[in-house]
C-alpha cells in the first residue's frame, strides 16, 4: 500500500500509533510518501542529535518512508 502526506516541518508526531494506527498491519513493503517540506535532514555538515532521532524513529517503523524535498 502506498500512503501519501505532506509538509511534515521534521514535526513527526503524526506517525505515533495513536495518530496512524494501521501502521500496526503494515510492513516494510508498504510506503508512506512525504512530499514537500520533510524537515527531517538539514545539518548536512555535522550529524544533529535531533534528526537523528527522528530519522531513527522512521526508520523503525514498520513501513519504508520515502520523501520528496521542497
Amino acid at each position: 500500500m502506498i500512503y501519501i502526506t505532506g509538509d511534515t516541518h521534521s514535526n513527526f508526531t503524526r506517525f505515533t500509533e495513536e495518530q496512524f494506527p494501521i501502521q500496526t498491519e503494515m510492513t516494510k513493503d508498504d510506503y508512506v510518501i512525504i512530499c514537500g517540506d520533510f524537515g527531517g535532514v538539514w545539518n548536512y555538515i555535522v550529524e544533529s542529535i535531533y534528526e537523528k532521532q527522528w530519522l531513527d524513529l522512521l526508520n523503525n517503523k514498520n513501513f519504508t518512508t520515502l520523501f520528496v524535498d521542497g
